[in-house]
C-alpha cells in the first residue's frame, strides 16, 4: 500500500470516522466543537495571531502525552523566546490538560489525516518544525510535512512487539511514512530495535520523557486533607489508577471477597465519560461507596471511593498505601507506572505491560514493582505490607530510580535546537 491508496481508503472510511465522532460527542459534548478544526478550519483569532510568528508545533494526543511534553514545552519557551508553541490534540481531555501559562502557548485540535485538511493546517500555521509524541504516526501528516519542508520529529516513541506486527502487515506504507520523519527518538533500546525493522531513518534512544514530569506542588498537603475528608486516615488504601473497561468488575469482585479488614479501595477510571458506568458497577457490588465529587466529609464507613474528579490522579496516588495500575489486568498494556514510583509508592501491576515494558522490567529487577499473574496475588501482597515496614525503606529507592531515568526532555530539546 502506498500513500495514495491509503488516502483513498481513508476517504472511504471518513463517513464512519465522522459517525464515531458524533457518537463520542453524545457522551462528551466537547467533541462537537472540535469538528471544524478536524476539517482544517481554525478560529480566526488564532490564525491571525500566528500568521507572522515563528511557530513550533507539538502534537499531544491526550492527557498522558500532554503531561509528558510539559517539561519540554517549558524548556522551549525559555530557550526560544521569539517562538510561539502550538499544541495540537486529538481528545478534549488532552485539550483541557493544564499546561504552563504563557501568551506564547496556543492549542488546537489536529485535523483528520486528509491531504487538504493537513495542508490547511500547515499553511495556516507554517511551523518551523513539528514534534509528535509517542505513537501518532499518520501517513498523510508525515507526507505533507516532507512536501512542505517541515522537519518532523517523533519523540518519546515506543513500538511494542504487538504494534510492530501490525505495522509489518503494511510494511511499505509504514516505511514510506517513517522515512518522512527527520528523526525518531525512542524510549528504549527495544523500541529502537523494533523501529529498525521498519526504517533506516536516524534513531536516537532517549529516556522516557514521563520521568521528567514534576510532582504537583503541595501534593502531600492535598493528599492528607483528602484522607481526612474521606475518613480513611487509619485505613490501608489501595488506589486502582487509570482503570480500563472490564477491569473495574474484576477489581470489585475481588475486593468484595477480600478477607482483610480495614482496606479501602479507590477506583479512578482512565476516561471521565465512564464515571457513571463505573458507579453502576460499584452499586451492583453492594459495597458501601462514595463519589469523590459528591462529598466534602464522609461520616460513614465506606469500602470504595470513586475518583471522579479530573486532573487529580497524583493526589489519589498520594493517598495510596499501594497502587494497583490500571490497564494491566486486561490486555491494555498497562498505564503509566512512573507517576506512583515518583511518589515512592509501592506499585502492583498485572500481566499486560507492553506499553511500559522497559520501565516496568527495570523497576521489577530492583524489587520496586510487584508483578502479579492475576489479581488474586493482591491478598498476600497486602498482608505482607501490613506486617513488614520494609516498604517504607524502599520509598527512597523508588525516588532514586526515577531520578536516574530522567533528563530526556533536555536531550530532546538539544536535538531540536539544531533545527531552530
Amino acid at each position: 500500500m502506498n500513500i495514495y491508496t491509503y488516502q483513498f481508503l481513508y476517504l472511504l472510511l471518513l463517513p464512519f470516522v465522522l459517525l464515531r465522532l458524533v457518537l463520542k460527542a453524545i457522551r462528551q459534548g466537547a467533541y462537537v466543537y472540535s469538528l471544524p478544526q478536524r476539517l482544517g478550519f481554525f478560529p480566526q483569532p488564532l490564525t491571525a495571531l500566528l500568521t507572522s510568528k515563528k511557530v513550533i508545533w507539538i502534537h499531544c494526543v491526550s492527557v498522558g502525552e500532554t503531561n509528558a511534553a510539559l517539561p519540554l514545552i517549558k524548556i522551549l519557551l525559555t530557550k526560544h523566546q521569539q517562538h510561539h508553541i502550538l499544541i495540537s490534540h486529538t481528545t478534549p481531555t488532552g485539550m483541557h490538560t493544564p499546561l504552563v501559562k504563557s501568551t506564547r502557548l496556543h492549542r488546537c485540535y489536529l485535523p483528520f489525516d486528509l491531504a487538504w485538511s493537513m495542508n490547511r493546517f500547515l499553511e495556516r500555521f507554517k511551523p518551523e518544525l513539528g514534534v509528535i509524541l509517542e505513537t501518532e504516526i499518520w501517513p498523510m501528516m508525515a507526507h505533507q510535512c516532507k512536501h512542505k519542508n517541515v522537519p518532523l520529529f517523533l519523540i518519546n516513541a515506543r513500538l511494542s512487539d504487538k504494534s510492530l506486527k501490525q505495522y509489518l502487515r503494511f510494511q511499505s506504507l509504514a516505511k514510506e511514512t517513517l522515512e518522512n520523519f527527520t528523526m525518531i527518538c525512542t524510549q528504549s533500546n527495544k523500541d529502537r530495535n523494533n523501529f529498525q525493522r521498519l526504517t533506516r531513518r536516524k534513531l536516537e534512544v532517549v529516556a522516557n520523557l514521563k520521568f521528567d514530569f514534576p510532582i504537583p506542588k503541595n501534593l502531600q498537603l492535598h493528599a492528607g486533607k483528602l484522607r481526612k475528608e474521606l475518613g480513611v486516615t487509619s485505613n490501608f488504601v489501595v488506589v486502582a489508577g487509570s482503570t480500563r473497561t472490564g477491569e473495574e468488575k474484576i477489581i470489585l469482585n475481588y475486593f468484595k471477597a477480600l478477607p482483610i479488614d480495614n482496606v479501602v479501595l479507590v477506583i479512578v477510571p482512565r476516561h471521565p465519560q465512564r464515571f457513571n458506568e463505573v458507579e453502576n458497577l460499584i452499586k451492583l457490588s453492594d459495597l458501601p461507596y462514595v463519589r469523590r465529587s459528591a462529598v466534602r466529609n464522609v461520616n460513614t464507613k465506606v469500602k470504595v471511593i470513586l475518583g471522579d474528579t479530573m486532573g487529580d490522579l497524583y493526589i489519589y496516588y498520594g493517598l495510596a498505601d499501594l497502587v494497583l495500575l490500571g490497564g494491566s489486568l486486561e490486555n491494555f498494556g498497562s498505564q503509566n507506572p512512573i507517576e506512583p514510583l515518583r511518589l515512592g509508592k509501592p506499585v502492583a501491576i498485572g500481566p499486560s505491560i507492553y506499553n511500559f515494558m522497559d520501565v516496568i522490567e527495570k523497576a521489577e529487577k530492583q524489587e520496586l514493582i510487584f508483578r502479579l499473574n492475576n489479581i488474586r496475588g493482591l491478598e498476600s501482597l497486602i498482608k505482607n505490607m501490613l506486617k513488614d515496614a520494609k516498604n517504607k525503606a524502599l520509598q527512597k529507592e523508588r525516588h532514586t530510580f526515577v531520578e536516574t531515568q530522567s533528563g530526556g526532555s533536555k536531550k530532546v530539546a538539544a536535538l531540536l535546537n539544531q533545527y531552530l
